[in-house]
């Protein structure tokens, strides 16, 4: 289903894009010509308004909706939903005896599945992500580890070694101050000229659209202005929406989401009974895999700056 409305969504953008530049190139025409006739054309003025009118509200809407984040939340949220099955798939091919206790796994899976449904929903209203965040936090991707509870150390049984807690413990600092502020700072810095870029281009395109209106009336020679006005309003949602500066947004929060779930899954793997884990080799493994890295002791340098390889 989130494949499904992905591709809805990825059409809507490129229509909703073709739409307002064929729509505001064509009153862009109609206003130069206009301003280029002895006398102004009524009828040429109408019609460049009511283009005019109608590429800012497709603007506008494109603005608020972003259809190019929206795809991106549906495609991330469709391969979140197939790693969840995949992972399922793995952990019941393994030996019983390496795996988390069933109950625990259990209601792992289902925080997971339960997350993804509430950070990637499907209707825009009246749960819909909002666009412009006032505070960018990476995407939710799993349930969040209680860290009022005490973590329990190793005891060299069941694989969980003083080395691998610690290098555990190490990878989770280093994704908390590093991995995750970084994609998290990537994402605010496409927010800010997104944002701008949204407000500007409608509101050039209603100026064009009064500019064209009140041009039509003697003794007024504004259609100039008006295409031009047209013409800055289509380069500016072009470079918007076109260049899909809302999914690039997105792919940095996602980013630093991944490794976020991650952190937070080490840090609620360290609180539960060394009885009930994973395999402590097994899940450092796990670990290094994610992170595209080699599964070695220690995984990387203390010069190194981030823990993952990924992205």
């Amino acid at each position: 289903m989130h494949a499904i409305i992905g591709v809805q969504r990825d059409n809507w953008n490129k229509l909703c894009h073709m739409t307002v530049n064929m729509t505001t190139i064509a009153a862009a025409m109609l206003a130069a010509m206009n301003s280029g006739v002895g006398s102004t054309s009524l009828s040429m003025s109408v019609a460049a308004f009511l283009l005019n009118g109608g590429a800012a509200g497709f603007m506008y809407l494109a603005s608020k909706y972003q259809p190019s984040q929206l795809a991106e939340e549906q495609r991330t949220a469709s391969r979140f939903h197939k790693l969840l099955a995949r992972d399922i798939e793995t952990t019941l091919l393994i030996d019983p005896r390496l795996r988390k206790d069933a109950h625990l796994y259990m209601e792992e899976v289902t925080g997971r599945l339960q997350a993804l449904d509430v950070g990637f929903p499907l209707p825009l209203k009246p749960n819909g992500l909002e666009k412009f965040p006032k505070v960018v936090a990476p995407s939710v991707l799993g349930p969040i580890a209680d860290l009022a509870e005490t973590e329990i150390p190793a005891n060299n049984t069941n694989g969980w070694t003083d080395a691998i807690t610690k290098d555990l413990q190490r990878i989770a600092d280093k994704l908390q101050a590093s991995d995750i502020a970084k994609y998290v700072r990537a994402a605010r810095n496409k927010e800010t000229p997104n944002k701008r870029l949204a407000i500007a281009a409608p509101v050039f395109a209603v100026v064009a659209a009064l500019l064209s209106l009140v041009g039509c009336w003697p003794g007024i020679q504004l259609a100039g202005v008006a295409a031009a006005c047209s013409i800055i309003a289509v380069l500016v949602s072009s470079f918007s929406n076109g260049g899909q500066i809302g999914m690039i947004f997105e792919l940095y929060r996602n980013c630093a989401g991944y490794y976020a779930e991650m952190e937070q899954d080490i840090q609620s793997t360290m609180r539960i009974p060394v009885c009930q884990r994973e395999d402590g080799e097994l899940y450092h493994q796990k670990i290094a895999l994610q992170l595209g890295r080699r599964d070695q002791m220690p995984m990387f340098s203390s010069e190194e700056k981030t823990a993952g390889k990924l992205f």
